[in-house]
């Protein structure tokens, strides 16, 4: 039996084969229907690999941007100690921003405020413009930068020796009032762990500031002093409550709240008897005077609230019971809308307290 003649186009390729005519199809009267893909499928092809690739993306962008901001950091530090003075002080501003930007970070911070090549570089720059003779407008606003961005950084070994240089009496006067603000910011940064408040010699420092005869400066080191809470600065907060000066009066008397102790009360009396005089209203301010007058009542006021608020459970009853009254006529009296928040705050906590009380 002789074998089957192959058809002349056997070799072709099967596409082109199976699509002739001629050729004979053992094909099924109906193909089976086709089915949409389920959405599990759909899944599997596309929503996972984009997942996939979306995380890869990701990761790749975190570590770009942290690789990057290392390197700003790093970039600008060296910036600060160029000898080209524009570089210089773009690279501070660019430092300050960034210690911003990171302390709102949180977990994710960089902990730029405790990397001491930072600190050593704004502490040096620093230095180096207080030292200048004849600091004209622009250097002056170039130090109460500097001395605000020093106050964000936690290296008091590198931060705290520029800041008392600038405190002593030899320095400008607004060299030494930004010198005693960054201290105050300086101490704030640390927290309730600050080694400040062992260091005896900085204490002693602002004890002999705060017998100065500028009321500025006694009032300035009465508020450091209640962030240093050493028995040697308690004791002189308590003689700066009889200081003829209030705002040096009313910082002491929260330095003392601020450590728990009720000796400022008869102060903070006084305090909120006075202000219902005031009648602060934010829309009288006309004038530079009067801004900076009003600035002042509202601090030592605002402070003043939060002391309180703070001190109540030491408070006796008989003692809220004034203090409710007399917050109750600041808050009447003012047009200030912060203010009567804040004692609205206090008013209420006040009255809750001597409800319980009876």
């Amino acid at each position: 039996m002789t074998d089957a003649k192959q058809p002349a186009d056997a070799d072709q390729p099967a596409g082109e084969f199976l699509s002739r005519a001629t050729r004979p199809l053992n094909l099924p009267d109906e193909l089976p229907p086709v089915e949409p893909p389920s959405a599990g499928m759909i899944v599997q092809l596309f929503l996972v690999p984009a997942i996939i690739v979306a995380a890869i993306v990701g990761v790749y962008s975190l570590f770009g941007r942290v690789a990057s901001q290392e390197l700003d950091w790093r970039q600008l530090t060296t910036d600060v100690r160029s000898e080209n003075p524009h570089v210089r002080w773009r690279g501070a501003l660019g430092l300050a921003q960034m210690l911003d930007a990171d302390s709102q970070r949180g977990e994710q911070s960089q902990k730029l405020a405790a990397r001491p090549e930072i600190a050593e570089a704004l502490a040096g720059l620093y230095e180096e413009l207080i030292s200048q003779n004849n600091l004209n407008e622009e250097r002056l606003k170039q130090v109460e930068f500097l001395s605000k961005a020093l106050g964000r950084m936690k290296v008091p070994s590198v931060i705290v020796p520029v800041l008392r240089s600038g405190m002593e009496p030899s320095r400008n006067h607004d060299v030494r009032k930004h010198s005693l603000i960054g201290l105050a910011m300086l101490s704030g940064s640390l927290g309730e762990d600050s080694s400040l408040r062992d260091d005896p010699e900085l204490i002693r420092q602002l004890i002999e500031i705060s017998r100065e005869s500028d009321p500025l400066f006694r009032h300035q080191a009465a508020f450091d002093l209640g962030l240093l809470p050493a028995p040697a600065a308690l004791e002189r907060l308590n003689s700066l409550l009889e200081d003829p000066d209030q705002m040096v009066r009313v910082n002491a008397a929260i330095g003392l709240a601020r450590n728990n102790r009720t000796d400022g009360l008869p102060v903070f009396h006084e305090l909120f008897q006075e202000a219902v005089q005031w009648q602060l209203n934010p829309g009288e301010v006309r004038t530079p005077e009067q801004e900076s007058t009003y600035f002042e009542r509202m601090l030592m006021l605002l402070n003043a609230v939060k002391a309180i608020s703070q001190l109540e459970p030491k408070i006796s009853a008989e003692e809220r019971a004034v203090l409710l009254k007399e917050v109750q006529g600041v808050s009447e009296s003012t047009r200030d809308a912060v203010l009567r928040t804040e004692s609205m705050e206090l008013i209420q906590k006040l009255e809750r307290s001597l409800a319980t009380k009876t």
